[in-house]
């Protein structure tokens, strides 16, 4: 589906270890529950998982792994033990690279690319039929406004520039023009309502890129991940102080799908692991499940991304300490 040149070397891939910790507290007791988990990355095109695992604290009824309609690989597991904390560790080692940008692509500026026919014998059109459908469509969670169409099409309207390039336009223009705000908006905020207050958090800015694409006929998924943070100069990174982060992949003509990290507004590199695409969020969610109990809860998550030279000094010197 693609025509890529790959004139890359081994040495440029990063190898990084990820902690991602979850925590549920309830008010009262759960007596079972059954939980899905998207929090097992897989290999791609410039991504290698070496090894991943999900411990949770409590003796597992059931577990099952599978792979979604998506690609992605997920766990369902259960407990059937009485419960008030639940904690859900997900490890993993992941090498990635830089993916390949664009040198030249089409001339854009607006047109769709969704197709309603293909000639007989159009097997690279067919490919794309069944690779982009499930994102050129409102979704749960995004639904195209046609406001914010309006306003993607007045930033390339009139500029053929090519694909590659228009896409990066429309990056940076998000993060121009909103504020991350984590106190603005939570999980369901309708998208409306962020598009209307310019105030978010990256899962909100990737949803609303998403609609802007598709509002133009350009297929846009939503990427949940992990990216690498930088402490200040001169000061230790901290462990669990990273989050998850959010970005969106659109399909560009003749080279397939481009990462896109609207909340920094640019193109995806070394620094980023992904660990499942979707729709939108409810296809991905890191950990969802039903309870019987518990009432009111907490949840807790933290997240440490680090290098894998890093990780290494980290525990050596912890073992040293102790």
């Amino acid at each position: 589906m693609t025509s890529r040149t790959d004139n890359r070397t081994p040495e440029i891939w990063r190898r990084y270890r990820i902690m991602h910790d979850t925590e549920y507290c309830y008010a009262y007791s759960v007596s079972s529950a059954r939980h899905r988990a998207h929090l097992l990355p897989v290999s791609r095109q410039d991504q290698q998982v070496t090894a991943c695992a999900i411990t949770v604290n409590h003796p597992l009824s059931e577990y099952t792994e599978g792979t979604d309609f998506f690609g992605n690989r997920y766990c369902d597991f259960a407990m059937m033990t009485s419960h008030r904390l639940l904690a859900v560790n997900a490890a993993m080692t992941v090498s990635v690279r830089s993916p390949i940008w664009p040198q030249e692509s089409p001339a854009w500026s607006g047109e769709s690319l969704s197709r309603r026919s293909f000639l007989p014998g159009d097997q690279a059109g067919r490919d794309f039929s069944l690779a982009c459908a499930p994102y050129l469509v409102d979704s749960p969670m995004i639904a195209v406004l046609p406001e914010a169409t309006a306003w993607a099409r007045g930033l390339i309207e009139g500029n053929a520039a090519p694909f590659h390039e228009q896409l990066l336009t429309i990056t940076r223009a998000v993060q121009d023009r909103f504020v991350f705000d984590p106190k603005a908006t939570d999980v369901g905020t309708p998208l409306r309502q962020v598009f209307e207050n310019k105030r978010g958090v990256c899962q909100d800015f990737s949803q609303i890129m998403i609609a802007m694409l598709r509002g133009l006929g350009v297929p846009a998924r939503y990427v949940s991940g992990y990216i690498l943070t930088h402490p200040p100069p001169g000061q230790p990174r901290l462990v669990g102080a990273d989050a998850t982060h959010a970005w969106v992949e659109a399909w560009c003509p003749g080279h397939g799908w481009l990462g896109l990290d609207p909340t920094n507004g640019k193109a995806v590199t070394d620094e980023f692991v992904t660990l499942a695409v979707g729709r939108d969020y409810a296809d991905i969610i890191p950990l969802r499940g039903v309870v019987v109990g518990g009432g009111e809860h907490s949840l807790e998550v933290s997240v440490t991304m680090l290098p894998e030279d890093e990780a290494l000094a980290s525990a050596q010197t912890h073992r040293e300490r102790r």
